[in-house]
């Protein structure tokens, strides 16, 4: 019985240390695959913040060179400046798109003249000529087949005494009416009525400028050209583009003596009375021409610059406002945005020779 007992307790020592065995094992294997998991979390997170870094490091660097690209660029407008300081024109090297090797990677420059396109800022209260402005942008927009009472909108976005706020304070999301200058065509979608696809049909023709800027009629589309008076059509403004040829006109008196602009530009006779008075002379009298010779010019002084930096993938681009003083050729940068991922697109109407 003895021996008996002592094989019992024997065989339950054993089964004893057996499971205490088998529960270190299982402990050391929970802890193993813990510190497993840990591990693998802890190289992924690296991974990431690895990839961050180096993504955040190459759009730094894309983005110095985006400042050098403009640096470039003001140079560039600096020597076209010294070669000609009387007109400028498409023809100039500023007006060719350039791109550029860097390592490893790309750069691409487009350049183009602001003052080429209508300056919705000249609808603004204290603009000179405001109504023929008006009557030029509402004809734009007729042109592109788009609400010409798009043109009153908008010349009430920038009029205190307009009064707009209320319709605006209604909206889902309210918001409040600029009264002031334009900075940016995007405010154009601020307004009543304008919608996504109509600012990109307008998108290409428009700039926000200073309400003294001058159209240079050497860089402008023919369908800017045209919308200069209701009496043109397309086809004149085609034609003025073709009279400039490459080289654009030599002064703003060359675009004002071309027989598509003679008849708005050269003094008319305001004939009060066909009969002559008692002193026998003739009442007739010359009065101003339908436009203002301001309100034009050949050179330039508003540039508008998007530059795009592909390195390896990582991607950087910068849209600028360039003025250029047409008297020094001293450069000022008006404004930066690095949002923008593509150029405005250019005249698509002249491009496909219709408009959709």
């Amino acid at each position: 019985m003895f021996a008996l007992s002592s094989r019992r307790n024997y065989t339950n020592r054993l089964t004893g240390k057996n499971r205490q065995s088998g529960m270190v094992l299982l402990m050391v294997l929970l802890i193993f695959s813990i510190v497993a998991i840990l591990a693998t979390s802890m190289i992924e997170r690296q991974s990431i913040d690895l990839e961050r870094v180096s993504g955040q490091l190459a759009l730094q660097q894309a983005r110095e060179f985006s400042y050098a690209a403009e640096q470039a660029v003001r140079q560039g407008l600096y020597m076209d400046w010294e070669a000609d300081k009387e007109k400028d024109h498409l023809g100039d090297e500023w007006a060719v798109d350039r791109s550029f090797p860097l390592e490893p990677g790309t750069i691409f420059l487009h350049l183009s003249d602001a003052q080429g396109r209508f300056n919705l800022n000249s609808l603004a209260p204290d603009a000179p000529n405001k109504a023929i402005q008006t009557t030029r942008f509402r004809q734009l927009l007729n042109l592109l087949g788009l609400d010409v009472e798009l043109a009153t909108e908008w010349a009430n976005w920038l009029n205190p005494e307009s009064q707009d706020d209320d319709r605006y304070l209604s909206a889902e999301v309210p918001y409040r009416a600029a009264y002031q200058d334009c900075k940016h065509t995007s405010e154009l979608l601020l307004i009543e009525n304008m919608d996504a696809a109509s600012y990109s049909k307008l998108e290409p023709y428009v700039a926000c400028l200073p309400v003294t800027a001058q159209l240079n009629v050497n860089t402008a589309p023919a369908i800017v050209l045209a919308s200069l008076d209701s009496e043109l059509t397309l086809a004149d403004g085609q034609a003025i583009v073709n009279a400039r040829g490459d080289d654009g006109f030599s002064s703003v008196d060359d675009f004002w003596a071309l027989s598509q602009v003679e008849p708005f530009t050269k003094a008319r006779t305001n004939g009060q009375n066909d009969d002559n008075d008692s002193d026998g002379n003739n009442n007739d009298q010359e009065v101003d021409s339908r436009w203002s010779k301001t309100d034009f010019s050949v050179r330039t002084e508003y540039f508008e610059l998007f530059a795009r930096i592909d390195l390896g993938g990582r991607m950087a681009t910068l849209e600028a406002v360039i003025h250029r003083a047409v008297d020094t050729g001293v450069m000022t940068t008006l404004y930066r945005d690095f949002s923008r991922r593509e150029s405005r697109p250019v005249d698509p109407v002249s491009t496909a020779n219709q408009i959709e």
